[in-house]
């Protein structure tokens, strides 16, 4: 059978551009990247903070739409775990006190809501937040949220098998070949055509398109997160410590998601650790207990690595590497918050119906680069 698009990768990358093709009455069809379920592999691994904390005006406006996708998931589903509006707190000392006040005036400028505490203010409001240095600044924004993405790509699954699109959860990509004026993906012992091809395949999207042979300049890197149990209710929204690059994320009332193990050396995505490595585990309840005495009794339920994908100008890569074959890549640490939207865009991108020259893949050459952190107020 011959597909007018197929997408592969079953990230919230690929559920952004399976919920486009729906809407557009594309004859569509899904394929996983990996030997696992939709959206339950980096995608599920992440943060899942949703912020409009970003510098870049075209990521705010990812964002944006990103929001108006998670909110018609949460209509469909009732789903409420696929938006929670904790709110965000940004914790600034020293040098960063600077950074941070320059990201208000760019806030003030979209008319973003936001205050600025100072210490004895955010110990007031969060008493948890009980060890901040006297000379801490802090941000707070009302509106941004937690996401679960694998609670959206679900309902995005389930709309689309509605209207008529295959999705293949057992079925890994191993191999594409462009040939008469068609693209042949095969997976799970069979070949699949299509006329044109979106790949979202997170980090594994380079070792796919070589098959092809096609390279682009994207590099896997190690981020880690660990679930924490304090045993005691925290108050806390979403917390950024900027000093120390942790984040903390409300998991319940008394548990945490934390995060700040970027390794940024490049891993190779079918063979990377899945758990959170020594240091990371000995470093992210020191970190806590630099913000609260809650890091005194915080326990470590369990912790695990996923991956991000980094490029040189820390822009994503969207666009055509070969005859009808295109390439949706290049989260940078931010691709949940982004990744509907992305998806959205690089599917009309497939289909001739948007352009975006300066995200093409080729605009630089698939040679080494320094890996950066992509979620930076600057």
């Amino acid at each position: 059978m011959t597909y007018d698009l197929l997408i592969v990768g079953g990230g919230i990358w690929g559920a952004g551009a399976l919920h486009a093709a729906a809407r557009e009455g594309v004859r569509c069809a899904l394929l996983l990247e990996a030997d696992i379920g939709l959206a339950q592999e980096s995608s599920a691994k992440s943060g899942g903070i949703v912020t409009d904390l970003l510098w870049h005006p075209e990521d705010q406006t990812f964002v944006q739409r990103s929001r108006e996708l998670f909110t018609e998931a949460l209509r469909r589903s009732g789903d409420v775990s696929i938006v929670q509006p904790y709110g965000m707190l940004t914790l600034a000392e020293g040098e960063h006190i600077d950074a941070l006040h320059r990201r208000t005036e760019d806030l003030k400028a979209r008319e973003v809501p936001y205050e600025l505490f100072d210490q004895a203010e955010v110990e007031r409001r969060y008493p948890a937040l009980d060890r901040l240095n006297p000379d801490t600044v802090a941000l707070w924004l009302p509106g941004d949220w937690h996401v679960n993405a694998t609670a959206f790509a679900q309902q995005v699954q389930e709309d689309a098998r509605s209207e008529g699109l295959e999705v293949r959860t057992a079925c890994r990509a191993e191999s594409i070949r462009v040939e008469d004026g068609k693209v042949l993906v095969t997976a799970c012992g069979e070949v699949f055509a299509a006329r044109r091809v979106l790949v979202t395949a997170g980090t594994w999207t380079r070792r796919l398109v070589r098959t092809a042979g096609v390279d682009i300049p994207l590099r896997p890197y190690l981020v880690q997160a660990s679930s924490l149990e304090l045993r005691r209710r925290h108050g806390l929204p979403i917390v950024w410590h900027l000093s120390t690059d942790v984040y903390m994320v409300p998991d319940g009332e008394e548990d945490f998601l934390a995060g700040d193990g970027t390794r940024t050396r490049e891993f190779d995505p079918d063979n990377f650790p899945r758990m959170g490595d020594e240091d990371f585990k000995a470093t992210i309840a020191e970190r806590l207990m630099q913000l609260s005495s809650l890091g005194d009794v915080a326990g470590l339920r369990s912790n695990w690595a996923g991956l991000c994908g980094g490029t040189p100008d820390r822009r994503p890569l969207v666009g055509e590497v070969a005859p009808g074959l295109f390439v949706a890549t290049g989260d940078q640490g931010l691709g949940v918050m982004r990744g509907p939207a992305i998806g959205e865009f690089a599917l009309r991108i497939a289909l001739g119906l948007a352009e975006a020259p300066h995200l093409r893949p080729d605009r630089f050459p698939p040679t080494d680069f320094e890996i950066r952190a992509g979620f930076t107020l600057d």
